[in-house]
């Protein structure tokens, strides 16, 4: 036991048990009184003829210490010491000094190895009612913070829970806004203002570097208003990093705090921190399940915004692929009905991935969409779609595009390419593969360019391929692209197949090529061909 925890004679000596021994000596010694007194004088027990002495106890103790025995006018003063601290005194009136003290000094002896064994058993007591109060602490912790996933919550019960075990004046729990960062909020708190001073003493310069991950109890604390005697802190701790931590304070004029409050919040402050991360988990969990809901639904509404089915036109055959990379992405392909039975196309590459993108892509489409439908030209449609994209483009986001005509009846595709990887364009006459090189710079660049645009006419077994950089920008495990030479080569090999096998062909060779590696960009195809 601590010696601040204010020892006192009654605490460790029944008076039943101290009459007893007393008056053990009483009955084999005549002529002599005698008493124990407490630390401050008062009487504790005394022999039947004590009060015939006449004695002032107080002014007589006062004058004692805990290391010898003294002598004054007829009385002789014992000290009773438990744990070197001095509780009260033994104290024998006699009216004859002269005669021998061995039972007075074996009466000493043994009230003070009486009261040291009294001593050790409050201690193991006491310990032994700390280690009750800490597993009832986990086990109500266990039955409440424990299953806790709401992280406002947790850091209000924390300090319900202190205030079951410890006394204080005011608390904080402090946690840090996130991973390693030093600066800490408060998370709850109760005192009201004497919260505000003990906050102010936790931000001191002088107090911060010792709320540290080990617990503490300070008690050189800068001044306040309320001033405060002591604070104890331990740290909200987990394997990894310290999360925050919990902060109790007392004001002056009351009991520093013990070592037995230091574990109790430690053990406490343990299984909070052990429940704050497991409530940053959930919740980060929660918004991974949010976002993925969230990422699924953008894809299914930009899926919709591709085509299902590639157009029927007598005389051509058609096929297309898409694919994002992430959920969703930047590419996109669309097939465009006009008046005349003529079939407008696109397929364009946005300057970024994901969301951005994707929502970028749908404008484009969108713009395109209505600057084409009425123009009397693709230049025409394109010029206004790149003022329309201009002027809502922001952060320097841009879009490569191929736009085309087809004229089925004369076999004629009229196009414009806005910076966009060059189709290339199969001649089933000469056996060889051409480009379809760019006419113009990148859409939502320079809303004052002009495009212009170029045509080509297929003949029977003629067909072009339309792609983004996804497909040659596909990467395999030594880093080696698939490149332009390797697709030209799955064209050159199935020059006679339909579309659809061209492109399955394609496909399986990029499948082969990347092996296990998760594609880097979106990857998006069209084929058209000219089939009688």
């Amino acid at each position: 036991m601590n010696a601040n925890e204010n020892l006192t004679l009654s605490r460790l000596l029944s008076r039943r048990e101290a009459m007893a021994l007393i008056h053990s000596i009483e009955e084999s010694v005549s002529d002599i009184a005698l008493a124990l007194a407490r630390a401050d004088g008062s009487l504790f027990v005394s022999t039947a003829n004590w009060a015939q002495s006449g004695t002032d106890l107080a002014s007589l103790v006062k004058s004692l210490d805990a290391n010898q025995t003294i002598e004054i006018d007829h009385h002789r003063l014992y000290p009773l010491c438990a744990d070197s601290h001095l509780i009260g005194a033994m104290v024998v009136f006699d009216h004859q000094p002269a005669r021998s003290h061995a039972l007075e000094r074996a009466l000493h002896h043994s009230l003070n190895i009486f009261l040291t064994e009294s001593l050790e058993k409050r201690d193991v007591a006491a310990e032994a009612l700390d280690r009750y109060r800490e597993i009832n602490l986990m086990y109500r912790v266990s039955e409440t913070i424990g299953l806790a996933l709401d992280p406002e919550a947790i850091p209000r019960m924390v300090l319900e829970e202190s205030n079951h075990v410890i006394r204080a004046d005011a608390g904080l729990v402090l946690l840090s806004a996130k991973p390693g960062d030093t600066h800490r909020e408060i998370k709850s708190s109760f005192g009201a203002e004497r919260a505000a001073a003990l906050n102010e003493i936790a931000r001191a310069e002088s107090i911060q570097p010792s709320l540290n991950d080990r617990p503490q109890i300070l008690t050189a604390l800068p001044a306040t208003s309320p001033a405060y005697a002591a604070i104890l802190w331990s740290p909200l701790k987990t394997q990894d990093q310290v999360l925050g931590g919990v902060l109790l304070g007392r004001l002056e004029g009351q009991d520093e705090f013990t070592a037995s409050d230091e574990r109790l919040l430690t053990a406490l402050a343990r299984q909070a921190a052990v429940a704050v991360e497991n409530s940053q988990l959930h919740q980060a969990s929660l918004e991974r399940e949010r976002m993925k809901r969230e990422l699924q639904l953008a894809h299914d509404v930009q899926a919709s915004l591709i085509p299902r089915e590639t157009p029927r036109v007598p005389g051509w055959a058609f096929a297309a692929y898409w694919q994002p990379a992430r959920e969703v992405g930047g590419d996109f392909y669309d097939f465009i009905e006009r008046d005349g039975g003529q079939l407008g196309f696109a397929l364009g590459d946005v300057s970024d991935k994901g969301m951005h993108a994707a929502l970028f892509m749908a404008l484009t489409r969108s713009t395109l969409r209505a600057s084409t439908l009425a123009a009397p030209s693709p230049k025409d449609g394109m010029n206004r779609a790149n003022r329309l994209v201009c002027a809502d483009s922001t952060g320097g986001m841009f879009v490569t595009l191929f736009y085309g005509q087809l004229d089925p009846d004369a076999h004629r595709l009229t196009y414009i390419n806005a910076g966009h990887n060059p189709p290339l364009f199969y001649h089933a006459a000469g056996k060889k593969l051409t480009e379809l090189t760019r006419t113009g710079i990148m859409v939502g660049f320079d809303d004052a360019y002009k495009y212009k645009q170029r045509s080509v006419r297929l003949r029977r077994g003629d067909f072009i391929l339309f792609y983004t950089d996804g497909v040659t920008e596909s990467v395999n495990a030594q880093d080696e692209q698939f490149g332009e030479e390797r697709l030209q080569r799955v064209l050159l090999d199935h020059p006679g197949d339909s579309p659809e096998e061209i492109l399955r062909a394609l496909n399986r060779a990029l499948s082969e090529f990347t092996g296990d590696i998760p594609p880097f960009d979106d990857v998006t195809i069209v084929i058209a061909k000219r089939v009688a």
